[in-house]
This record gives structure tokens, sequence and C-alpha cells, in this order.
């Protein structure tokens, strides 16, 4: 695979995955990114290029998770990006009720897997993901190991009307809030 172009500055799987719904956006009007308090570096590209289609809900997921429905009833296709325990565990009922049930295209973009974010307390832990996501055979979830993997991804998931949850694993060098690095 080709390097990301350096206005994206990070060369991880979270990178590729925002370089690519960027792509997408230039594309395709209807795409919307929508994020919980986080992720502004990664995201910062998204927010300044696209303001009217980036929203940060700040730390209310629950609206986070509502707000996204609204837009996906409206034929938008929005992508719902947050650290894994806040997206899945938190809004859990919206989750279960229109995207299971009624099958509404969300897309799910969770940041960490397991203890990626282990420094930050149990509150970012994400060990669970994985058996939760497993009672909704509804929503499309995958867990994507390569740059590859998920640049193709995005792809897909753009252009099937179903909701989708797929999880991105912290890689070496990724940063956090308080700029620790992974080893």
């Amino acid at each position: 695979m080709k390097k990301l172009p350096v206005k994206f500055r990070n060369d991880s799987i979270r990178g590729w995955c925002v370089y690519e719904i960027y792509n997408q956006m230039l594309k395709n009007r209807n795409i919307w990114v929508i994020t919980g308090d986080l992720g502004y570096h990664v995201l910062d590209l998204i927010r300044r290029d696209f303001p009217d289609r980036f929203i940060n809900v700040g730390a209310a997921e629950q609206s986070m998770m509502g707000l996204a429905v609204g837009l996906a009833l409206q034929n938008k296709i929005p992508f719902v990006y947050s650290i894994t325990p806040f997206l899945l565990y938190r809004p859990f009922e919206t989750i279960r009720n229109y995207l299971h049930h009624e099958k509404i295209p969300v897309k799910l973009i969770g940041v960490a897997r397991n203890k990626d974010y282990e420094e930050e307390g149990i509150s970012h832990w994400a060990e669970e993901d994985k058996q939760v996501m497993s009672i909704f055979t509804n929503i499309e979830s995958r867990w994507p190991e390569t740059k590859e993997e998920v640049s193709q991804l995005i792809k897909e998931m753009v252009k099937n009307k179903k909701p989708y949850y797929i999880n991105l694993q912290r890689e070496k060098g990724d940063t956090v809030k308080s700029n620790k690095k992974v080893k």
C-alpha cells in the first residue's frame, strides 16, 4: 500500500480509515462524521474541510447515536467514530432498537480493542465488544487487521445500506489525549 499523504499525519489503521472516509466525503455529500469528544488529531481535516458534515456531540453517547439514526433516516450515511466502550456500551439501547431490530444503516467505528487504552482505566477498555456484537446479527461486524482491509471496508460501508460496526486496533505510535505513545 502507498504511503498515507503527509497532511493526514497518522499512518496507522485509524489514519487510513479516516483518509478513506475523507476521500468518500469528497465524492458523496451524504456522508457525515459524528464523534463523541475524541479523535481530534486524526479527524482534523474532516472537521476543517467538511464543517457542515462533522459533528462533535461531546460526552453524550446516547445523543450521538440518536443523531446518527436520524441522519440515516434522512438518507444520509452517518459514520459514528468513538472509543469502543463509549460507542457500544453507553448507547446500547439505541443500537439494539434501531440498528439491530430496525436495520437503520448507521456505520459504527470503534477505536481500540481489549486494553488498548489500559492507562486510561476500565471505562476505556473494550474486552467484550465481540461478545456484545455477536447478539446483533443484523449488524455487519468486522475487526480489520490491515490498512488495506480497512480502506476496502470503508468503501463497502458507504455502498451498502445496512448497519456496520468495525473495530480499529490501536497501533504502535498512536497517541492518546495524554500524549502517551503505545510501546
